[in-house]
C-alpha cells in the first residue's frame, strides 16, 4: 500500500503542538501509530466517498428517547467530537464526552468504555471519530438524561448499555492527530439545565459554594461514591442554584471549598438517579472563585408590570388580544388546560398520537416595549406530561413585525431559561429563574416553541402558566 509521508509529518507537527497544550499535571498521550493512523485514514475517505456517513452528535442523540430501550444502530455513520472531560484526576471512570465544537457548541454525549486512564489516550481537546455500527446509543442509567454511546445492552437490565470492551476500542473509536483548545461556553445557572447542554463544557460566571458549607471539602467523608455541593448565584431578584458533583476517588475530594466567588469549567451532567443537573470538574485549576459573592436584587424595586398572563381567562384554543397561537408544522395549537394540582388554569401543547409528521407551534407574546424601562426580567412557568422526544424553548425577537407568515424570517434568540424535563416530577411546575431582558431594546416579542418529532409513541407534551415581565 503506498503511504502518505506528508500525513506522517503533519502527525508529527500536530502531536508537538498537542504536547504544549496539555496541562501540566497530564501525561503526554500515547501516540498515534502507523496502524491507527491508516485506519482513521481509511475511515475519512470512505466519509469522502459517501460509503459512510457523518453524522452530527445532535442528529445522533435524536435517534434515542431518555427512559427507552437502547438503539442499537446498523447504519454505517459515523460520529466526530472533541474530547472535553479528564479522568487524570480521579472524577470520571471509565467514561468520556465529546462535544460537536471546540467552542460554542451545540451538543454533547457520553462514551462509556472499559479503559482507566483513559486521558493518555483520549486527552482533553483532542479530536476523536467513532464508527457506530453495532454500537449502541441508550444511558447507562435509564431515564437519568444522559445520552451515552456503549458496547453492548446490559445483561442485568436490557433498558440498559454497557462499556465498549478494550478489543472493541480499536475497531470503533479513531483519534485524529489534532488536539484542539476547547473554549467554555459561558451559561447561566438558570439556563444550565436545558437539554443541549448535556454533555457539554460550560463556564458558570459570578457563582460561589452555598454559605453553610464554609470548611467543607468536596467530598463529604460518610459518602462512598459521590458528593453533591450547592453552587449558588444571583440572577436578577433571585438566588439560583445548581450542584457540583465529586467523585470521591477525585484526587481533590479532601480539599477545601473555595468561599469567595468568580467562576467554574465544568461538564455539565446529570446526578446518578438523574434527578439534578449537575456540574462535573476535570481539574481544581477550572475554579476560579477570588472575588466577593453578589447580592440579589431587591423585588421591591421592580414596580411596573410589563406583562402578567395566568390563562384564567382562557378556553379552547389561546386566543389572547394581540398575541399569536401559531401552528407552523402539523395541526395542534396551544390550548387552555385545568392544572388539577393547582386547581387554576394553564396552556398546553402536546402532539402525542396526532398523526401529524412532525409540529411545530408557537405562543408569541403581545409586543413588549423595552425603551421605558432600565431593567427588566421574564419568568414563567413548566411542567410536562412526558416531554419524550418533543422540546420546550422561549425565545425572544427584537425584528419580528407581529405577522405570523414572516416568522421564520425573524431573528430568534434563544433565552436561558429552565424548562420541565422528563426527569421532572409528572406535572410538577418548574419556575423558568429571572431571565435578565436588559440587552435587549425596542419592541421585543416573547415567544415558547414546540417541537415534537413526529413519533406516534413518543411525542410529549408541556404545560405553561404564569409568563411574567418585570421591570424598574
Amino acid at each position: 500500500m503506498k503511504t502518505n509521508s506528508g500525513l506522517f509529518i503533519a502527525i508529527a507537527t500536530s502531536l508537538f503542538f498537542t504536547a504544549c497544550v496539555e496541562d501540566n499535571d497530564y501525561k503526554v498521550p500515547q501516540n498515534l501509530g502507523v496502524e491507527e493512523n491508516l485506519k482513521l485514514e481509511a475511515i475519512l475517505d470512505s466519509i469522502q466517498n459517501n460509503q459512510l456517513e457523518l453524522k452530527s452528535i445532535k442528529d445522533l442523540k435524536n435517534l434515542y428517547n431518555s427512559g427507552t430501550d437502547p438503539v442499537k444502530i446498523v447504519s454505517n455513520i459515523v460520529v466526530k467530537g472533541y474530547v472535553i472531560s479528564s479522568d487524570a484526576k480521579g472524577n470520571y471512570f471509565r467514561e468520556f464526552y465529546i462535544q460537536d465544537a471546540p467552542e460554542n457548541p451545540t451538543a454533547g454525549i457520553k462514551v462509556v468504555l472499559n479503559l482507566t486512564n483513559s486521558y493518555n489516550k483520549f486527552n482533553f481537546g483532542r479530536e476523536v471519530y467513532i464508527r457506530l455500527k453495532n454500537l449502541y446509543i441508550g444511558e447507562t442509567n435509564s431515564g437519568d438524561g444522559v445520552i451515552s454511546i456503549g458496547g453492548k445492552i446490559k445483561l442485568t437490565d436490557i433498558t440498559e448499555i454497557e462499556s465498549i470492551t478494550q478489543n472493541q476500542i480499536e475497531n470503533y473509536i479513531f483519534r485524529a492527530p489534532t488536539t484542539e483548545v476547547i473554549v467554555p461556553k459561558t451559561v447561566t445557572l438558570g439556563g444550565l439545565e436545558n437539554v443541549a447542554n448535556i454533555g457539554t463544557f460550560v463556564r458558570i460566571k459570578n457563582a460561589y459554594f452555598s454559605t453553610n458549607l464554609a470548611g467543607k471539602a468536596f467530598v463529604d467523608p460518610s459518602e462512598d461514591f459521590d458528593t453533591k455541593r450547592q453552587v449558588e448565584t444571583c440572577e436578577g431578584p433571585s438566588i439560583i442554584t445548581t450542584f457540583l458533583e465529586t467523585s470521591s476517588f477525585a484526587s481533590f475530594s479532601n480539599n477545601a471549598l473555595p468561599e469567595g466567588a468568580g467562576s467554574i469549567n465544568a461538564v455539565v451532567s446529570r446526578d446518578f438517579r438523574g434527578d439534578f443537573t449537575v456540574l462535573v470538574l476535570n481539574t481544581l485549576d477550572d475554579i476560579d472563585m477570588k472575588n466577593t459573592r453578589c447580592t440579589p436584587l431587591a423585588i421591591a424595586d421592580f414596580s411596573t408590570i410589563l406583562l402578567s398572563e395566568d390563562f384564567e381567562a382562557t378556553s379552547g384554543e389561546i386566543n389572547i388580544l394581540d398575541w399569536s397561537n401559531y401552528s407552523e408544522a402539523g395541526s395542534k395549537k396551544w390550548r387552555a388546560y385545568d392544572d388539577a394540582n393547582s386547581l387554576s388554569k394553564a396552556t398546553r401543547m402536546g402532539s402525542f398520537r396526532s398523526g401529524d409528521e412532525s409540529t411545530i407551534s408557537w405562543l408569541i407574546t403581545k409586543g413588549i416595549n423595552l425603551e421605558t424601562t432600565g431593567e427588566e426580567y421574564l419568568s414563567f412557568e413548566t411542567s410536562t406530561s412526558f416531554a419524550d422526544g418533543s422540546t420546550l424553548e422561549v425565545l425572544i425577537s427584537e425584528n419580528w413585525n407581529g405577522t405570523v407568515a414572516n416568522i421564520t424570517n425573524a431573528n430568534w434568540v434563544a433565552l436561558p431559561a429552565r424548562i420541565a424535563s422528563n426527569n421532572d416530577d409528572f406535572n410538577s411546575f418548574k419556575f423558568s429563574t429571572f431571565i435578565n431582558l436588559s440587552p435587549y431594546s425596542g419592541t421585543a416579542y416573547i415567544a415558547f416553541k414546540y417541537v415534537g418529532n413526529g413519533n406516534e409513541d413518543f411525542d410529549g407534551t408541556y404545560e405553561l402558566d404564569n409568563i411574567t415581565i418585570i421591570a424598574k
